[in-house]
């Protein structure tokens, strides 16, 4: 279980940074990249081990609190094997001591480091602010949801997800902000606005068939028309690309809100992961294609990239990877 970036930015902000042995306390960092020693690389490390079978292991406490900030400290690589090398790391270092050790380092931050307490408070409400980002946009599923958007050319998505979708348009605009980093709140604004338009543009013409949403083939309505349905088969490829390519600029949005939280919060957040990533195709060779797409410098430079769905649908043209441009066919 990946701890959440609030937790990760509790346990490291309140420790300061450093190895939370007394006899130690030297700086450490996120990952070998950036630390000339590797053990000066600081981890995670639990107190109440997070398997069962692991050091000071307790069967009975849930997975959830064993991954909790509460049952964490932060230790140097070389201490956090001294502590955990069996047989005589967990008879030397009990639950109680490694507590004690926890409480007592983060009392000696606070009373002989310049410690800010307000950009503490602030670092951990804009990372709780991200986590349930993730969680309500189903960031960890990007590239599985909306692949069923951006293949096969009818948009589809899970009655389920949609639903989540419509509560994170509600969440977004109630979150209540610290007013501390600029380009990381106008990134989530960025992002809400294009979620809002995307997500009424992809409803304006679905059925549910089972448990899907479904862009419904509008132009089938016509059959036997031929000029009207030529005219709806141009206004449904025109929708499909709109769809489309509003799923890019969310793709955007995030990546941009992954970059800002990056900078701001935690410079390791979602290092492992990666960008989000899409998914689009089959291409003449049936093949399917991987990318990442991101706004530029330049579109950032005003911090509103997306501006309104009656520009975008000129703006798409202009941006690294789009599927239409123009307005939708009379």
């Amino acid at each position: 279980m990946s701890l959440s970036l609030k937790t990760q930015k509790t346990l490291w902000g309140r420790a300061a940074g450093r190895c939370s042995m007394p006899d130690c306390r030297m700086d450490v960092f996120y990952d070998e990249e950036e630390a000339d020693d590797p053990t000066l690389v600081g981890e995670n490390c639990h107190i109440v081990a997070e398997n069962n079978g692991g050091p000071r292991a307790d069967p009975a406490m849930p997975l959830e609190r064993r991954n909790s900030y509460s049952n964490l400290i932060l230790l140097c690589r070389n201490h956090h094997r001294i502590i955990d090398d069996l047989p005589n790391g967990p008879i030397n270092y009990p639950v109680a001591r490694l507590q004690q050790i926890k409480t007592e380092h983060e009392q000696w931050v606070r009373q002989q480091l310049e410690y800010d307490a307000n950009k503490q408070q602030d670092d951990e409400a804009y990372a709780q602010i991200v986590d349930g980002w993730e969680k309500h946009c189903h960031v960890d599923d990007w590239l599985a949801w909306s692949s069923s958007i951006l293949c096969f050319g009818q948009p589809t998505m899970k009655e389920a997800t949609s639903n989540d979708l419509s509560r994170a348009r509600r969440w977004m605009l109630t979150r209540i902000w610290p007013n501390r980093y600029n380009r990381l709140e106008a990134a989530f604004s960025n992002f809400r606005l294009v979620l809002e338009d995307f997500h009424n543009t992809f409803q304006r013409h679905t059925e549910l068939v089972g448990s899907e949403l479904r862009t419904r083939k509008f132009y089938r309505d016509a059959l036997g028309d031929q000029p009207r349905e030529d005219r709806l088969l141009a206004q449904y490829e025109h929708h499909v690309d709109l769809v489309q390519d509003l799923m890019l600029e969310l793709s955007r949005a995030a990546n941009w809100i992954c970059s800002e939280a990056r900078s701001s919060i935690l410079n390791n957040y979602r290092r492992n992961e990666g960008h989000l990533v899409v998914q689009s195709g089959p291409f003449g060779n049936l093949q399917f294609v991987e990318s990442v797409v991101q706004y530029t410098p330049e579109e950032l430079e005003g911090l509103s990239p997306y501006r309104g769905l009656n520009l975008f649908l000129n703006d798409r043209g202009t941006r690294d990877s789009h599927y239409g441009e123009g307005a939708a066919p009379a």
